[in-house]
């Protein structure tokens, strides 16, 4: 195999995680110290509690194991598509189920919707704050759609499973650094639904308690 050039290497900064070239990294200042013959820095070397990218962080063998333990305590309920469904046994003739998969995009366009925010802060560096908020997800069934990266932390949009309350949505959750540890701003939307009879209260503190509790 061909050796990787030092100049095309990929490379993290250890200190904050971003990927670095040249002497210093630009989003934290610190010192980049890069072998001639090495390809990228080791994850053992990569302080990723305090580093705020996505995507060394969730690419640690250590917090891999956390998220997947994590997930592996997921317990699935009855989706609000599958208590309609049951429904269907009330009301013959009328399907509840595909009614709801046309009648909550149609009332989402007229912009109907319903969430709620929360806040709050917790004294711990930003890169573990992003895994404790990893963890609380897939504890709770909630798949990651997407991430934004910012330059003192991340913005992480995940599923909002439907359930006997309300149909599925969305809950935002971004992790930003703070001189205090680390800054969650969460906050759901569900579209097609004025009430959500206290689902997105309840899941937002569900978060935060997750974060604030994990060792």
């Amino acid at each position: 195999m061909e050796r990787q050039d030092a100049s095309d290497a990929i490379h993290f900064c250890s200190h904050c995680g971003r990927r670095a070239q040249g002497n210093f990294c630009s989003g934290c200042g610190h010192s980049l110290r890069f072998g001639a013959e090495v390809a990228e820095v080791e994850f053992l070397d990569v302080d990723w509690r305090s580093a705020i990218s996505y995507e060394v962080i969730a690419s640690v063998p250590e917090v891999k194991q956390r998220v997947a333990q994590a997930a592996a305590q997921a317990k699935k309920g009855l989706s609000g598509e599958q208590i309609l469904s049951l429904a269907e046994n009330l009301t013959p003739g009328v399907p509840m189920e595909k009614l709801a998969g046309v009648v909550q995009p149609l009332y989402a366009s007229w912009g109907v919707k319903t969430g709620k925010e929360r806040s709050d802060t917790v004294a711990t560096p930003v890169g573990e704050a992003i895994v404790r908020v990893l963890c609380s997800l897939a504890r709770r069934g909630q798949e990651v759609l997407g991430v934004e990266q910012h330059d003192d932390g991340c913005t992480i949009t995940a599923t909002l499973p439907s359930d006997v309350w309300a149909l599925g949505g969305k809950m935002i959750v971004a992790v930003r650094r703070d001189a205090r540890g680390a800054r969650i701003d969460a906050a759901t939307l569900i579209e097609g639904q004025w009430i959500d009879w206290g689902k997105s209260k309840r899941r937002l503190e569900l978060l935060l308690s997750d974060v604030r509790a994990a060792a």
